[in-house]
C-alpha cells in the first residue's frame, strides 16, 4: 500500500507502450540494443531507478494491426533478472480509452494485456501503481485492480487535478497528493516530461518544481510517453530530473 514506502520518493513512468516491444520482437535482437529499452538501461544503471511501463494491446504499425500477442517470450529471462522495468495495462488502443468502456469490457482488456504481459515477462515484471489511458479513473474496478496486485491509480496532471471525483474527495487529492476513495488510492500525476521540454523550462525551474513537489506531498511523479523517447532534448530532461533526484536522495519506487 502507499503508507508502506518510505517518504520521500518518486514515480517515473511511460505511457503508450508497444512500438518498442514489436520492434524488437521483429528483429530478433538484443532487447537494450533497441533504443528505447538501451535507454531506460543507461538511466536505470546510473540513477537506480525503476520504471513501470503501460501499455497499449494494439496499435495500427508500420500500417498494419499488431498487438501483444505478436511480442516475443525469448526476453523473458531478461526481464526476470531486470524486475525494475515493469509492465501494467493502459488500454486496448490509443482510441479505446477505459472510460469509454463498461466496467466488464475494461476488464476483459486489462485480463488480454496481462495474460500477454505474464507469458512475455513473467510475474515479476508487473506494476502495483497504474496509469490508465487519458487518466481513467476506473474506481468500480477496484476489487479487480487488487486481485492484480494494483493498489493505486494516477490521476491527471493536469489543473482538473481528477474528473471523476467530486470536490471533497478531488480537494484531499490535491492538499496531500494522493486520497483513498472506493477502496482503491488515487496519486496526482505531477509532471510529463514532454510538456517541460515544449513549454522551455529551465534546468532552476524544473528544480522550483521538484522541490515544490516534494514539499507539498513528500513525493514526486511524471511520466512520458514512448514515442517522446526518441527525442533528444526529452531524453536529457529526464536525465537531468534522476540526478537531481539522486543527488538530492530521493528513492525510486
Amino acid at each position: 500500500m502507499l503508507q508502506d514506502y518510505k517518504k520521500p520518493f518518486y514515480h517515473f513512468s511511460i505511457d503508450d507502450v508497444i512500438d518498442s516491444l514489436i520492434q524488437v520482437s521483429d528483429s530478433s535482437s538484443d532487447l537494450f540494443s533497441n533504443y528505447f529499452f538501451e535507454f531506460l538501461e543507461t538511466i536505470h544503471k546510473k540513477y537506480d531507478v525503476k520504471i513501470d511501463l503501460y501499455c497499449f494491446y494494439q496499435k495500427i504499425f508500420q500500417n498494419k494491426l499488431r498487438n501483444l500477442t505478436e511480442v516475443s517470450d525469448q526476453y523473458k529471462k531478461i526481464f526476470i533478472n531486470n524486475s525494475w522495468l515493469r509492465f501494467g495495462p493502459h488500454a486496448l488502443d490509443y482510441d479505446s480509452p477505459p472510460y469509454a468502456q463498461l466496467p466488464d469490457q475494461q476488464i476483459d482488456v486489462f485480463d488480454s494485456i496481462y495474460k500477454e504481459i505474464e507469458r512475455f515477462t513473467g510475474n515479476p515484471s508487473k506494476c502495483e501503481f497504474l496509469r490508465l489511458h487519458f487518466f481513467t479513473e476506473s474506481y468500480e474496478l477496484s476489487d479487480y485492480f487488487q486481485t492484480q496486485n494494483i493498489h493505486s491509480l494516477f490521476t491527471t496532471d493536469k489543473p482538473d487535478i481528477a474528473y471523476r471525483l467530486d470536490n471533497d474527495v478531488k480537494s484531499i487529492l490535491d492538499s496531500n497528493g494522493h486520497v483513498k476513495f472506493n477502496k482503491i488510492n488515487f496519486i496526482r500525476s505531477h509532471f510529463r516530461i514532454e510538456t517541460l521540454v515544449n513549454e522551455n523550462f529551465s534546468d532552476s525551474e524544473i528544480c522550483k518544481l521538484i522541490e515544490n513537489c516534494l514539499s507539498k506531498h513528500e513525493f514526486v511523479t511524471f511520466l512520458t510517453h514512448e514515442r517522446e523517447l526518441i527525442r533528444p532534448k526529452v531524453q536529457t530532461t529526464i536525465e537531468f530530473i534522476l540526478s537531481y533526484l539522486k543527488d538530492h536522495k530521493i528513492m525510486s519506487v
